[in-house]
């Protein structure tokens, strides 16, 4: 079987999702090539007439199409022309595209009365069309597998994570960008701004933009700036407790545990919001502290950054935790759900060609 498969980037959700599990799965033998986005019109191309695509041709030899967050309308339309030639397309998906809140900038350009060639609704219309569906979490699995054909694939992280080496300390602080997260800091109230009043280092990894507004915070904190993929595990260890909010949104309800499941696979024991998949994470793996009002945030996070005992037992116990969650523990998954979108889509072809 071999599988060809189209990352959507080469940040975090074309690594997370697909690129990790397919360089550990091709290094383990399967016949897995990786098209990256740079690469994409000449792994796959098409012809179109009066403005529709008519004809798409995928890279010889192809059993297996993977395609990620598809939200462009004609690359939604060559799934059933790809299908039609006996071609099984697993379409990735990981967030509920059809709830993002206007703050985000993603909304403008997602919204199907926009100017660009991207929506939603093509997200929706390539799962639908698809032979299988992959997501990150149970409610999107209903969200864009009520057909029946799809799988929860859960975010990991590679195993090399979990040996990187961390020098502790009380150092405060939250990977990730404004820009994208527009209203998720805000849920911590004024509790990192009570902090870093008493003394506490807050430290960003990522562009410390907004930041300091979104937390109102007396001091603008530390930033890292921008981090690339390859180093981010790395970075993220520098922090000494983690904070890990979300706002409560239909939005949210969805997200995956990635974000404190990176923090507690490189020994930053993290608080967070108790939203379904963080809860689960905590509940059933023991990774991080939970808080949900500000009054909760200040007290849990001050904890940590005071009590070293505290802060190495949470630390010990969420690495623990992050270890049931590799990418080379639970390949397997992601090699089965391509299996079984082989196994329907040759069915799908034999009853085809019967008629």
């Amino acid at each position: 079987m071999k599988v060809s498969v189209f990352a959507a980037d080469l940040f975090g959700c074309g690594y997370y999702r697909l690129i990790f599990f397919a360089k550990h799965l091709r290094a383990q033998g399967h016949n897995v090539t990786i098209i990256p986005p740079s690469n994409r019109r000449n792994g796959l191309t098409g012809e179109m007439k009066d403005g529709r695509l008519i004809s798409v041709t995928p890279p010889p030899g192809t059993d297996v199409i993977v395609l990620q967050r598809v939200t462009h309308r004609p690359v939604a339309d060559a799934i059933p022309l790809l299908r039609a030639q006996g071609v099984a397309v697993v379409v990735d998906i990981d967030d509920d595209l059809l709830a993002i809140a206007p703050s985000n900038p993603a909304w403008e350009a997602l919204h199907p009365k926009s100017r660009t060639e991207h929506d939603w609704e093509s997200a929706s219309m390539a799962c639908q069309r698809a032979t299988m569906v992959t997501v990150s979490t149970p409610s999107l699995l209903k969200i864009y597998a009520a057909h029946g054909r799809g799988v929860v694939i859960p975010n990991c992280v590679p195993e090399l994570f979990l040996s990187m080496q961390r020098v502790d300390s009380g150092v405060i602080g939250w990977g990730g960008s404004v820009h994208s997260h527009p209203d998720d800091l805000q849920v911590v109230g004024p509790s990192m701004r009570r902090l870093q009043s008493e003394g506490h280092i807050f430290q960003v990894v990522g562009p410390g933009d907004g930041v300091k507004d979104a937390l109102a915070l007396p001091n603008e904190p530390l930033a890292t700036g921008n981090v690339n993929i390859e180093d981010w595990a790395a970075t993220l260890s520098i922090l000494g407790v983690g904070i890990t909010p979300l706002a409560i949104t239909r939005f949210n309800n969805s997200k995956s545990w990635l974000k404190p499941l990176e923090k507690a696979s490189v020994g930053v024991p993290s608080v967070m919001s108790p939203l379904p998949e963080y809860a689960r994470l905590h509940r059933d793996y023991g990774v991080g502290v939970l808080a949900e009002k500000p009054t909760q945030w200040y007290r849990e996070v001050k904890r940590l950054a005071e009590d070293e005992a505290w802060r190495h037992e949470v630390s010990e116990r969420s690495r623990a935790g992050a270890a049931h969650w590799t990418v080379e523990a639970n390949s397997w998954r992601v090699m089965e759900a391509w299996s079984e979108a082989f196994k329907i889509q040759r069915s799908h072809s034999s009853v085809f060609a019967r008629r």
